[in-house]
């Protein structure tokens, strides 16, 4: 897991880290915003993710059914040796995959921001800025699972969706976006927020090898979902969290937080 470890270091180091922001007057001026036409793509994108997961249906029989590179050794390595192993190993995978998001979205943006510090519209556009980043995860991974049609190692029948790990992509791609938040934003405070990343990055790491301890998926689909969950994490982030220096139509909470405006820098 060399390649792995490679990822982890990189995804930090790529998060510019110029002077942080605070939220104490709420979303920092002229950084872009997510206004109702980005909400909307944002909509689609997730129905596009539930068409893909419900309507289509993956190859009866799989595409690609052999190992490349490191991955029957990593396999030999890794993998439980019992079937309530396995089993266990895949269930504690689902806490980096759900929690992750969780916390993003429904702490950090929900509880702290919102109700901690009482600043409703950087709130919705911290939770805007991380759904926009799962939608476009969760869309494009389900469509290469079924276009690629991997066998998984456990070779399950008509589940052939092993390429790349939806479950380390998804936990990489919040991951990486609250590396670039907390690299921007001053959150917590000084020293918590710097413990954010690395923790977040631990998780979704742990996340990917689990993957491979239940026998759910190679090492080589495991390294892809951290490297597109890492690009697509951290560039959604980065986006929106600097001056672009354009207009920018967004969505605010009204009074009280009870309504939507429609507003902007023109």
């Amino acid at each position: 897991m060399r390649a792995l470890i490679v990822v982890l270091l990189l995804a930090p180091a790529a998060v510019c880290a110029a002077g942080k922001q605070t939220l104490d007057d709420g979303w920092p001026a002229g950084w872009s915003k997510i206004g109702p036409a980005e909400t909307a793509v944002i909509g689609a994108l997730g129905l596009g993710t539930l068409l893909m997961e419900v309507v289509v249906k993956p190859p009866s029989l799989p595409r690609w059914d052999s190992p490349i590179l490191f991955d029957e050794g990593a396999r030999n390595a890794l993998r439980s040796g019992s079937d309530a192993g396995r089993s266990a190993a895949a269930t504690a995978s689902d806490v980096g995959y759900i929690g992750l998001p969780v916390y993003a979205i429904g702490i950090e943006a929900g509880l702290v921001t919102w109700l901690g510090k009482s600043q409703g519209d950087a709130a919705l556009q911290l939770a805007l800025i991380n759904a926009e980043a799962l939608a476009i995860n969760g869309l494009l991974s389900r469509v290469t699972q079924k276009t690629v049609g991997r066998e998984r190692p456990d070779a399950q029948p008509d589940d052939n969706t092993a390429f790349f790990s939806g479950h380390t992509s998804t936990a990489f791609t919040m991951a990486s976006a609250l590396c670039v938040q907390h690299s921007r934003l001053e959150i917590y405070g000084n020293v918590a927020d710097k413990i954010v990343c690395p923790a977040a990055l631990a998780v979704a790491a742990t996340t990917g090898v689990l993957r491979i301890v239940a026998d759910r998926h190679w090492a080589s689909d495991v390294l892809a979902g951290a490297i597109v969950g890492s690009a697509i994490g951290a560039g959604v982030s980065w986006a929106h969290l600097h001056d672009d220096g354009k207009a920018s139509p967004s969505l605010s909470l009204g009074a009280g937080g009870h309504s939507l405006v429609y507003g902007g820098r023109f």
